[in-house]
Parts: structure tokens; C-alpha cells; sequence
């Protein structure tokens, strides 16, 4: 894969990330008691995995959780990949002189393909819970 193509997919990539944080955001607010500005604006600094420990506390308080244990243990991995996108992928390869022919650039740029595919379905998931739980 190009750079220039690693980037946009990278871009790509950390926008479902933020969908994803966004809805889990507005998702918590109108399920906690209170109002749903209050509350958001209460988590609005919070990070994704803070906001999905909350969040999953919150859902199971009822003993009838809205999302299951499984899709809460899925969307946590998502949150520490999130943090590899975010805070280290650069620099694993960026430093090495000719970086896009070498092994680690080609193993991030697999990693990329596989974690977009990931997230844009988490992301679609949760959009569909947010637009079904907060309408």
C-alpha cells in the first residue's frame, strides 16, 4: 500500500473511531437518569474506555442489558487497538529510511486493512443502537 493510501485509510479509520466513542457517548447519556445534555456534557472529556466501562456498568444495572457482554468485550478490544492507532503506529515504521518497503510497514498496513473493516462494522452496529435507543 502507497503512504499516501496508508494515511486516508488511517483517517478513515480513526473517524469510526470517533463514531463509535460519539455514540457510546450519547448512548450513556440517555440511559443514565437526568437529562441527556447534563449527562453528556458530564462525559463529554471522558475517554472511549472509560465511556465503555461506564456505559456496560450502566446497561446491567436492570439485569436486562441493552447490549451483551460479548459485543462490550468486542467494542473493549476495539478500544485498545484505537489506542495502537492513535498513540504508536507511526512511529514503528516512519523512522526507517525507505519505510514503505520494509516488513514492519507492510504488517501495520495489513493490520490497517483488517482494524477499518472492524470498526466500520462497529460503528455501523452502534449507530443502529443509537438511532433505535435514543429516538
Amino acid at each position: 500500500m502507497r503512504f499516501e493510501d496508508f494515511k486516508i485509510k488511517y483517517a478513515e479509520t480513526m473517524m469510526y473511531y470517533q463514531m463509535i466513542e460519539h455514540d457510546v457517548k450519547l448512548i450513556y447519556s440517555y440511559m443514565h437518569q437526568g437529562n441527556i445534555d447534563d449527562n453528556y456534557d458530564s462525559i463529554e472529556n471522558k475517554t472511549l474506555g472509560v465511556m465503555l466501562r461506564k456505559l456496560k456498568e450502566l446497561d446491567e444495572s436492570d439485569g436486562v442489558p441493552y447490549i451483551n457482554s460479548q459485543d462490550y468485550n468486542f467494542l473493549i478490544q476495539i478500544c485498545d487497538n484505537r489506542n495502537h492507532w492513535a498513540h504508536k503506529v507511526f512511529s514503528e515504521f516512519i523512522y526507517e529510511q525507505n519505510f514503505e518497503k520494509s516488513k514492519e510497514y507492510k504488517r501495520q498496513c495489513e493490520k490497517l486493512e483488517k482494524d477499518c473493516k472492524r470498526v466500520y462494522n462497529a460503528a455501523r452496529i452502534l449507530e443502529e443502537i443509537r438511532i433505535e435507543y435514543c429516538s
